[in-house]
């Protein structure tokens, strides 16, 4: 009895391993971060929301480049990967708030990507966005870095309340916004501004809230666009307004899902830039790993794991061998048992027969067994 609950216990853990298997089949991959700006991130600081908006438009592209990763990092695809995925006139690509620098063929890449007709949204304030920006030889715009605050504002004075709105496709049904530590943004020549603080604003270099001698009067320019050959760049210096603890206050929310409708528009790929930022953990990556075995895989495994269950934990192979040993017993003594003797074979014959001549018949008997 006692070994029979112990084979009933290892057919339910082979069972549970395999309905694990499965059940990895239809889940859906997740990671999770605590870094700035990562749509990976679902806390205040982090653009979970968008990744979710974007996920929604149909046109996200996730950029997890699993055979490159282990389990102490997670990597992403970078630009150069993405190259012959990414059709210009067809895609869109959104960075917010790197915080790792960008390569000079990554500056390449988003050059050309530009020339031939891709859109750029690029949200900083502090970070590596400016790097990039230096590597494109058809713009001037520049992030300035320095955090500006305005008379205008909510509790903070680096929490700006901007009411300078430009009519756009971007802005449509943006009245006021609420900034989060803003920069400001120095366009080109031929660039359109979205959103100018108010000329009560200064770039407070210093830090102390008092605007010196040398720190310039606004009003700045926090969101700007502009025509980049055949494509458009577009230039925030104030990524926060992307966060989900920003999302929800005034026509924040309202301007991000605009900035995703415009990148979207007629364009079956955006692309939320991830690989300049750090992203690591192990336990959700385990779970990619395992989500990405193929169906015939989960089952060439569950088929093994039944295998070797039925051989060491059941007496059915047992059974079997013994079985296979009786038939083959008896076929080897049917071969080795002695076949009847011409005597007994001349008796039936003529108990059959009993017409025909006994002598005739020994003699052909004879002659058979002398040409064996």
């Amino acid at each position: 009895m006692i070994e029979e609950v112990k084979t009933a216990y290892r057919f339910l853990i082979v069972l549970g391993v395999g309905a694990i298997l499965f059940a990895m089949s239809v889940m859906v991959p997740v990671i999770s971060s605590n870094a700035d700006f990562s749509i990976y991130n679902t806390g205040w600081n982090g653009c979970s929301d968008l990744g979710r908006e974007a996920y929604g438009t149909g046109s996200f592209l996730p950029t997890i480049d699993i055979s490159s990763s282990s389990e102490e990092r997670v990597m992403h695809s970078s630009f150069a990967d993405l190259k012959d995925e990414l059709d210009p006139e067809d895609s869109a690509i959104m960075i917010i708030g790197p915080d790792l620098p960008f390569d000079a063929s990554e500056g390449d890449f988003i050059h050309a990507y530009l020339l031939s007709g891709g859109i750029v949204l690029l949200a900083d304030d502090v970070g590596h966005g400016n790097g990039l920006l230096s590597m494109l030889p058809d713009t001037s715009t520049r992030i300035t870095g320095d955090i500006m605050v305005d008379l205008s504002y909510m509790k903070e004075p680096e929490f700006s309340v901007i009411y300078n709105i430009t009519p756009h496709g971007t802005t449509r049904g943006v009245e006021r916004l609420l900034m989060n530590y803003p920069s400001t943004v120095i366009p080109s020549p031929g660039s359109l501004s979205l959103v100018e603080s108010s000329p009560s604003s200064w770039t407070d270099r210093d830090r102390d809230r008092k605007r010196g001698p040398d720190e310039p009067m606004g009003p700045f320019t926090l969101l700007s666009i502009e025509s980049y050959g055949r494509g458009e760049l577009v230039v925030c210096s104030e990524p926060s307004i992307f966060i989900n603890g920003m999302r929800g206050f005034f026509d924040n929310s309202v301007l991000v899902s605009n900035l995703i409708e415009y990148l979207t528009d007629n364009r079956s790929t955006l692309v939320v830039d991830e690989s300049h930022r750090d992203l690591a953990n192990p336990v959700q990556f385990m779970n990619l790993w395992v989500g990405d075995l193929g169906t015939g895989s989960k089952v060439g495994i569950l088929l093994a794991l039944t295998v070797t269950f039925l051989i060491f934990s059941t007496p059915y192979p047992k059974k079997l061998l013994r079985g296979l040993e009786r038939l083959l017993n008896k076929l080897l003594a049917e071969e080795k048992r002695p076949g009847p003797t011409p005597d007994l074979l001349m008796s039936r014959v003529i108990e059959s027969h009993p017409d025909w001549d006994p002598e005739l018949l020994r003699r052909l008997m004879k002659q058979i067994e002398g040409g064996r």
